[in-house]
């Protein structure tokens, strides 16, 4: 059909989609993704903090976490007694040494070493097969050596943590609270060897003394610096020394501090503030950080037995002028705080939380800083020459027994 000129053709129209419905489904999709995204990214970076901060939660309790763990392949599984209760019968022997051991004790013979929980219970008993041993203890270790001989241990609360054996006769040994340890030989080149191991029996440190004789070793507890006393001959004279060293570094010590006076160091303290010795004319305190003198006081007569604390100490030695046996305590510059006349009978003493206790033989006296007596004395049923204290109660080592007390 043809079409006649100017009509127009009635011709359906496409339908076309709303621009802006599109935009915004473009736009919501987009946003979506983003969010999407962002989520993820934010789960994902979550999750690496978490990692982060367990991985330095563990590296931080690292000790606590698994000390479950060290020297599970070497517990020890030998007792001699299934027993629980006090008083502990114990084994003939020449020789016992009587340690506190955290919430635990221990206790030396000539042939065993025992760990016992404060029941009475035994951990173990270890056949240690050392000719001369000998015993120092923290909250968490027993380091064992054989003085005079060449070897030494390093053992928790229920296992075999290393040993080893030194090419010199051991002369003594010290333990950190962390885990620390000091060995110190003779020599024949050279007067004294020292070493330091770490927690796991790793070589740390070795420094040789040529002239000087080592005499005590205290760490500070910042798991790096330690103090050595040592004693030399000049025209004479003794010369007593103080040193701080670095384990991380070999030039030499930090600082050094001497003095002439004919002292013979028996004692040693260190901390990250105070450094204090006696020795068996005068006590002194020094500063950790620069080995400046804080204080001394000199006394005459015969150290008997002293306990060192950072704010607290004691000595007890029998008075030359007037032949009584007498306690004086000091605080942490070595100044005295009080003077009494401990007695006739007195054995030990021992400083626990800002107290000193006393060992008189018959009794178990308490004293404040002042050395003012508080509370009751404990009376004892029998005679006893040492003793320790773990929590609220005292431990005591008699002839053939270790016996408790609980502390009013």
């Amino acid at each position: 059909m043809k079409v006649p000129e100017g009509t127009k053709l009635n011709t359906p129209k496409k339908e076309q989609t709303p621009k802006k419905e599109t935009t915004a489904k473009n736009i919501n999709l987009t946003q979506y993704r983003n969010s999407k995204k962002f989520r993820t990214n934010l789960l994902k970076l979550v999750l690496i903090l978490i990692l982060i901060g367990g991985l330095v939660y563990v590296w931080v309790n690292a000790d606590k976490i698994f000390e479950p763990l060290r020297g599970i392949a070497s517990k020890i599984e030998t007792r001699t007694s299934n027993s629980i209760g006090f008083p502990i019968t114990l084994p003939g022997s020449a020789g016992y040494s009587f340690e506190p051991f955290g919430e635990n004790f221990s206790l030396l013979t000539d042939t065993y070493l025992y760990t016992y929980q404060t029941t009475g219970e035994q951990i173990y008993a270890l056949r240690h097969g050392y000719s001369n041993p000998s015993q120092v203890s923290s909250d968490r270790r027993i380091l064992l050596y054989d003085k005079a001989s060449y070897n030494f241990a390093l053992y928790n609360k229920t296992s075999l943590i290393y040993e080893k054996s030194v090419e010199d006769k051991i002369l003594f040994g010290s333990l950190s609270d962390d885990d620390m340890v000091a060995i110190v030989t003779n020599s024949s080149r050279y007067s004294n060897i020292l070493y330091i191991y770490d927690s796991g029996g790793n070589w740390k440190y070795t420094k040789k003394f040529a002239d000087e004789n080592v005499m005590q070793v205290a760490f500070t507890g910042d798991g790096e610096h330690f103090i050595v006393s040592t004693i030399s001959v000049d025209s004479g004279e003794i010369v007593t020394s103080y040193y701080k060293y670095s384990i991380r570094s070999t030039e030499g010590y930090v600082w050094s501090y001497s003095f002439r006076s004919n002292s013979l160091p028996c004692g040693l303290y260190a901390d990250l503030m105070n450094v204090i010795s006696v020795c068996d004319n005068k006590i002194i305190a020094l500063n950790e950080s620069d080995g400046t003198l804080k204080g001394e006081y000199s006394f005459n007569g015969n150290l008997i037995d002293y306990a060192l604390d950072s704010d607290f100490s004691a000595i007890y030695y029998n008075d030359v002028s007037t032949n009584r046996n007498t306690i004086i305590s000091f605080n942490s510059s070595a100044q005295p705080s009080a003077i009494i006349n401990a007695g006739a009978n007195a054995l030990k003493i021992l400083i626990n939380n800002n107290s000193l206790y006393v060992l008189d033989g018959i009794n178990v006296k308490t004293y404040n800083t002042s050395l003012l007596e508080t509370g009751s004395s404990i009376p004892l049923s029998e005679d006893y020459t040492d003793f320790i204290k773990i929590g609220e109660s005292i431990y005591l080592l008699g002839y053939d027994t270790v016996n408790t007390e609980r502390i009013n």
